[in-house]
């Protein structure tokens, strides 16, 4: 079983389209998030793969993960701003398989003890990387796991809009790795809704993760 997992704000309804018509026809189930919408857009209804739900932006970038502990298989990460080529799920899955523990194609490995003035990711995923590399932080738009072998729920999120550090705290709590996986130049297509690198929140975040490299 392979669930992809998305949230979207309605302003972004043109890139959920784009994101879910590269993603149905990859996976078992396509689960979408719809945060502040009034009604699902006319592309999710009578979809047999698509089940969606509307909700407020309460739980932020966190919406993607809603139920996800109430999946079993292989969980897809996705974003309403990113286009997943074909192939995408099958090579995120064939990563798990080699490398276990949570699979992604961008992230960062800090350097230790962390400091607020280190922003964004070391790796990206619209920027070629030849071969895998261990992170302490992975991108969400475009992670997978398995349910046996790493578990979250949305409990988990104590901020909105940090889902990669609160993954990455759970992942050292369990003791999964991050890895990263090769990829070449937009292997995934950005819309550019927003940077790719993730929000530093300051003094805040420095001292989350420092409790988790450690």
């Amino acid at each position: 079983m392979i669930t992809a997992q998305i949230a979207s704000i309605p302003s972004r309804v043109d890139g959920l389209e784009m994101a879910v018509s590269s993603l149905a026809g990859q996976v078992d189930l396509l689960f979408v998030a719809l945060k502040n919408y009034e009604e699902a857009p006319p592309f999710l209804v009578n979809n047999r793969k698509i089940v969606y739900v509307l909700m407020d932006d309460s739980l932020g970038d966190a919406a993607k993960f809603y139920d996800v502990d109430q999946r079993s298989g292989y969980v897809l990460i996705c974003d309403d701003d990113l286009a997943y080529p074909q192939g995408y799920a099958r090579y995120m899955v064939n990563g798990i398989k080699e490398h276990g523990g949570i699979v992604s194609l961008s992230g960062r490995r800090y350097d230790e003890p962390f400091a607020p003035a280190h922003r964004g990711y070391d790796y990206k995923a619209h920027v070629n990387l030849n071969s895998p590399k261990e992170v302490h932080l992975g991108g969400t738009g475009c992670m997978a796991f398995h349910t046996d072998n790493f578990k979250i729920s949305t409990d988990d999120f104590l901020n909105d809009n940090m889902a990669d550090l609160w993954v990455a705290k759970a992942a050292k709590e369990q003791g999964v790795r991050i890895m990263v996986l090769p990829h070449p130049d937009r292997y995934v297509v950005h819309f550019g809704y927003a940077t790719m690198s993730m929000e530093v929140q300051d003094s805040y975040l420095s001292d989350v993760i420092n409790s988790f490299l450690k």
